[in-house]
């Protein structure tokens, strides 16, 4: 692995909710990049080194009308294996079943356009409950938010059928001293 790539959270201060979280949030570049962003926050890349990765495996061109690095469940699922990190999938059920960290299918309700979905990391917290870092969004989700920073309101993320539960190769939160 190549460690230069590798993008670590901020060191810890007691007013920076980034530094609390294990998993850098991401925003997505490419209009069809929200799997490239989650794979960047489960694997702790960059997004350019997601990026990289998805075109490798052959994700980053049209295939079967789709647009470049839109993927499927099963697609998604094989980019994070090809990542090396095992996932198990899982039907969705409700925020009470969601463990550790995952990859998860979100509704995306736009007034006047039919129903589409993307994909977002969530994991649990020990501060914050569970964390949705959406990568169409520029602030993070949090069961229990915290004070010092704007957030999305939670009831705006609505997953929907299937989601990956994801190997954690580093801690969602650091150790408290």
């Amino acid at each position: 692995m190549d460690h230069l790539d590798i993008h670590h959270p901020p060191a810890a201060t007691e007013d920076d909710w980034q530094a609390r979280c294990g998993v850098q949030k991401i925003v997505q570049t490419d209009r069809y990049g929200c799997g490239v962003a989650c794979l960047a926050m489960v694997t702790g890349w960059t997004y350019q080194r997601a990026r990289e990765h998805f075109v490798s495996q052959g994700l980053g061109k049209r295939r079967h009308g789709r647009p470049p690095f839109s993927t499927s469940s099963g697609e998604m699922r094989m980019a994070v294996a090809t990542a090396g990190l095992l996932t198990v999938t899982r039907r969705w059920r409700g925020w009470a079943d969601l463990h550790g960290l995952a990859i998860v299918k979100l509704r995306d309700i736009r007034p006047g356009e039919r129903e589409r979905w993307h994909w977002a990391v969530a994991f649990r917290h020990p501060e914050f409950e569970i964390a949705v870092f959406d990568p169409h969004r520029e602030w993070p989700g949090f069961i229990q938010p915290p004070m010092d920073t704007l957030c999305t309101i939670f009831e705006a993320f609505q997953p929907k059928g299937v989601w990956l539960q994801v190997e954690q190769s580093f801690p969602l939160a650091p150790a408290v001293m």
